[in-house]
């Protein structure tokens, strides 16, 4: 059905009503008009607020892996570089473009494949294409990984805190 015939099916049925009627009805559609332009507020804040995060996020992995002082090993480094582009948007990740990502930080892992499959046995990551023996790997962290990149940012913020005092 059509806004414009539902519309006019709504001026109908509100003409043909009591002058009371007419008022209740007007109320209550003024009551549902403000009830979605707050939930559509309240959407939009929340919007803004995972974009926050996010950019927060990005900009602590940055300095992480930007900073030459933190030892990271290839496991934290393939985890961060995961969480990072995951935090881009990016839902699948691909061996090369993370060697690409960690190499411009000079944290490239001497074999990220063989790091991914490691920690694909330990239920960070989860494999989703590219399991031959010479294809690219391509992947995604898993439940468990994001809590496990968590946990190594809470841990590498408290020893970058730690240094700096």
């Amino acid at each position: 059905m059509s806004d414009s015939s539902t519309l006019k099916k709504i001026a109908d049925l509100t003409w043909s009503l009591e002058l009371e009627g007419a008022k209740s009805a007007f109320e209550v559609v003024q009551k549902i008009v403000e009830t979605k332009e707050a939930v559509e507020g309240a959407t939009e804040k929340i919007g803004i607020r995972q974009d926050q995060q996010a950019s927060d996020e990005l900009r602590e992995v940055r300095r992480f892996l930007d900073n030459s002082d933190l030892d990271l090993n290839g496991p934290e480094c393939v985890l961060l570089g995961s969480f990072f582009k995951h935090r881009e948007h990016v839902d699948l990740l691909d061996t090369r473009s993370l060697n690409v990502t960690l190499d411009s930080y000079g944290r490239k892992p001497s074999n990220t494949t063989s790091t991914v499959e490691n920690l694909e046995k330990r239920g960070l990551i989860e494999f989703v294409a590219g399991e031959n023996l010479h294809a690219h790997k391509t992947f995604r962290l898993t439940e468990q990984g994001y809590l496990e990149v968590r946990d190594l940012m809470g841990r590498l913020a408290r020893k970058n805190f730690s240094a700096v005092s």
